[in-house]
């Protein structure tokens, strides 16, 4: 099935609660709350199945800029964010994105123009610039 098609069907069933496994992209820096590694305050979830580069391991993610790729399930008991690959990064001024545009947030990232509106309720990829705070002259990547 063709990418556009996939994203599609994604973004009708996973309201829905009817599709598993939406695929993410997210990059920023991570905290550790109550336990749990956060981003934005967003809530994500480490397993056997993560997959950490370039020598980085669990102890090292607790303020780390990184980049962060997995899935997101729907289940009963609501939505988790599972981790598969932790990449670190160094801060940049670009920034590439893939998720949901909701309230005009991706991942808990605001722009600081309006160049999310258009992408408002959609899950998709995006490549935006990023000061440190805000996002910014974000579009669709190809």
């Amino acid at each position: 099935m063709k990418k556009s098609l996939c994203a599609l069907l994604l973004m009708i069933l996973l309201p829905l609660g009817l599709a598993q496994g939406a695929e993410f992209k997210l990059t920023g820096r991570t905290t550790w709350q109550l336990g749990q590694l956060m981003v934005n305050g967003i809530p994500f979830v480490l397993d056997e199945q993560t997959r950490f580069k370039e020598g980085l391991d669990e102890d090292d993610l607790g303020g780390t800029w990184v980049d962060l790729e997995g899935e997101v399930q729907t289940t009963a008991q609501g939505e988790r964010r599972l981790i598969r690959e932790v990449e670190p990064l160094d801060e940049a001024d670009e920034m590439e994105l893939e998720g949901p545009v909701l309230g005009g947030r991706i991942w808990g990232y605001g722009a600081s123009d309006d160049s999310l509106a258009p992408f408002e309720g959609r899950w998709l990829e995006l490549e935006c610039r990023f000061d440190g705070k805000r996002l910014s002259r974000c579009r669709e990547d190809d």
